[in-house]
């Protein structure tokens, strides 16, 4: 693997510095070619989801979910073992292990070892880690900005793979800024910008889903409120900073509108 590729692959986890992900856009904008090279690695992590997401609905043998849970933990040869950081397949394959086993609930517990393995929220922590960085900045809030909303519309439409409309929300003195492309568990997410008089950032994300959710669900993560329902095509999110009064006024006038 070539450095950028190891680039490329490290800004589709969001493992790259806050000036590094700058850098990285920068040269996605310019070079075409990086950009057809970025949505290949998406798409090969796309495929991976999916197919570990098929298989997580198939039961697990009685005989195989026992000798999982009752293998003995692993013993640790030397502290710098513990630093290697597992595969991403690898990861995949644990999580998919853990939520056969443990059902919808989301989580695990392993008698023998007496310890929950907690299966985290998917593409709503990656939301949580963009907002992080992207809420915070002023000139470069948005990548494409509001005067262009008919090429936003178009572009992220095209990208996402469903139709992505942009709700007035001017009712909550939130004034849309424009918006960004982002990769989340391996998909590409349409991310629309809202600013009130404060200064304080609403965001809504899109992802298509071909089984998206029908309920609406509340979470905070990293100091994050969170809203998320689903729609014909698509899973959504309204995301704001912890503690904002009118988030869901905000998520029910966005699903009405969507």
């Amino acid at each position: 693997m070539s450095d950028m590729q190891a680039k490329l692959s490290a800004f589709l986890d969001g493992e790259l510095s806050e000036a590094e992900t700058l850098e990285m856009e920068a040269a996605l904008n310019s070079d075409r070619a990086l950009r057809a090279e970025l949505e290949v690695l998406a798409a090969a992590d796309a495929f991976a989801v999916d197919a570990f997401e098929k298989i997580a609905n198939e039961p697990v043998p009685i005989a195989l979910a026992a000798t999982i849970q009752n293998a003995p933990e692993p013993e640790i040869a030397s502290p710098s073992n513990s630093l290697v950081k597992p595969a991403r397949w690898m990861m995949a394959a644990a999580a998919v292990v853990a939520l056969s086993i443990g059902g919808v609930s989301g989580y695990v517990t392993g008698t023998a070892q007496n310890q929950t393995i907690v299966v985290t929220g998917g593409w709503l922590s990656d939301i949580a880690d963009y907002h992080a960085i992207y809420a915070s900045q002023a000139r470069h809030l948005v990548e494409v900005p509001a005067s262009e909303s008919d090429h936003i519309k178009s572009w992220l439409t095209k990208s996402i793979g469903d139709d992505v409309p942009i709700p007035d929300l001017s009712s909550f003195g939130l004034e849309f800024q424009g918006a960004r492309l982002l990769v989340a568990a391996g998909k590409p997410v349409s991310q629309l910008m809202y600013k009130d008089g404060t200064g304080q950032i609403v965001a809504i994300c899109q992802i298509q889903s071909s089984t998206p959710k029908q309920d609406f669900s509340e979470q905070t993560i990293n100091a994050f409120d969170m809203i998320s329902w689903g729609g014909k095509n698509s899973n959504f999110v309204v995301v704001a900073d912890e503690g904002r009064a009118d988030l869901s006024e905000i998520a029910q006038t966005a699903f009405s509108q969507i």
